[in-house]
């Protein structure tokens, strides 16, 4: 047998261009997307290794059950999960409840308080029916922090904090700038990128998905792993995406969200108010586009053979047909024209039977046109309500009386309401 030429070096693998040719493919989906994958080289052999030898590669993202709502930019790291288990990989959801239960770091410049066992149960179960929403059920595997944590001790602590250093938890973005700007760190704080990284050796994580500001956390799993003689797991980092104000991170708190249970039309709408600027990036993180189609839109948009109304209307169909279905997408697109070009009432605007004495505010809350007293306030001040073809409305107290029978309300930028007078 000839013995292979120094000069070109045969590899197992590169005697298999089969096996070098899906390597290449799953990479070039996984990579598409990701701002950090780190070590990179790590996670080719990783891969490489996991379709030569049909075996799934363990990809983790964990979640904080400290609220309910679940808005697109939670689900990037669960879209680039749903591509791994597309390919065969499977997903593995941390739920966070042994660290919600003793209070963990919000980012902010303080703790978030310790939640009940009740309310985290309540909480993992609300976000995890919106995640699936993204996932694949059948490749997904829900581990809760407890079914380690419960049975840890001290010197099981110990350990692990020996592991590590005051300096380098010090160096986490959170408590530095807590310390540096005269805020309280509590001891306890400090092991939550700990307990992070343990969860990673106890699942066997191959990669573990995150956004950018949670790449100090994730390596923290790397550094287990070592020392507990694993192989250790490839940070996988995703971008925090912009909200739709176009400036700041899509967040609750801003109120620049599109939520997971907005409905069609609501979602619709939301996406068409974005800037021209913020469409791209939509399309690359909430579309499931591979590399090849982003680039024909950005080229399209580029050469202006499309107009950014017309990307922006296909974008808004493509994510409500996610997750509604793509006869929701059409409908919700046929009804925006409706309403935004032809300046009609949707056909599915509900009506509202008026009784004497009806006043404005008790009626936008008993149509649940808002959520609350307190939003319809903040509409009405804002000039947000009005008869269509008429006048704004701004008194809450407002009597609408036999005069505003068959009108219609314009409430916010995509609500509508009937009004019959009895």
């Amino acid at each position: 047998m000839n013995k292979p030429s120094a000069s070109h070096p045969q590899t197992p693998e590169a005697l298999d261009p089969k096996l070098e040719q899906e390597v290449q493919r799953q990479l070039e989906i996984l990579r598409f997307g990701t701002a950090e994958i780190t070590p990179e080289e790590d996670f080719v052999k990783m891969l490489r290794h996991s379709i030569k030898t049909n075996t799934p590669l363990r990809v983790k993202c964990g979640i904080d059950p400290t609220s309910t709502e679940v808005h697109l930019g939670h689900t990037v790291p669960y879209r680039k999960m749903r591509q791994f288990q597309d390919l065969g990989h499977t997903g593995v959801v941390i739920i966070g409840d042994y660290t919600a239960s003793i209070g963990d770091p919000s980012g902010k410049n303080e703790s978030r308080p310790p939640l009940t066992r009740e309310a985290i149960d309540y909480n993992a179960s609300q976000y995890m029916d919106q995640v699936y929403t993204v996932l694949n059920r059948d490749r997904t595997e829900i581990c809760y922090q407890t079914a380690w944590f419960s049975q840890v001790g001290l010197k099981d602590v110990i350990r692990w904090a020996s592991q590590t250093t005051v300096a380098k938890l010090l160096s986490h973005d959170t408590f530095k700038n807590r310390l540096e700007e005269g805020h309280s760190l509590s001891l306890h704080e400090l092991f939550y990128p700990v307990l992070q990284g343990i969860d990673s050796v106890y699942i066997k994580a191959d990669v573990e998905l995150g956004g950018t500001d949670q790449r100090f956390n994730v390596l923290m799993g790397r550094d287990y792993q070592k020392e507990a003689g694993l192989r250790p797991q490839v940070a996988m980092l995703l971008p925090i995406i912009t909200g739709t104000c176009g400036t700041q991170k899509m967040s609750k708190s801003l109120g620049n969200i599109i939520s997971v249970r907005d409905e069609p039309f609501e979602k619709f709408g939301k996406i068409m108010s974005i800037p021209d600027r913020l469409m791209l990036e939509y399309y690359k993180y909430l579309t499931g586009f591979s590399a090849a189609e982003y680039e024909e839109i950005a080229a399209s948009l580029a050469k202006e053979t499309l107009h950014p109304n017309e990307a922006k209307k296909n974008l808004a169909s493509l994510v409500v047909s996610f997750f509604h279905g793509t006869e929701a997408g059409q409908e919700s697109r046929a009804k925006f024209e409706q309403i935004f070009k032809k300046g009609d009432v949707p056909d599915d605007a509900p009506e509202f039977v008026l009784s004497a004495g009806a006043k404005l505010l008790d009626v936008l809350v008993a149509a649940e046109m808002v959520e609350s007293r307190a939003e319809g306030r903040r509409l009405l001040k804002q000039n947000a309500v009005s008869v269509m073809g008429g006048d704004k409305l701004t008194d809450e107290t407002q009597v609408l009386g036999p005069e505003f029978n068959q009108q219609v309300l314009k409430i916010g930028k995509r609500k509508f309401l009937k009004l019959v007078y009895s």
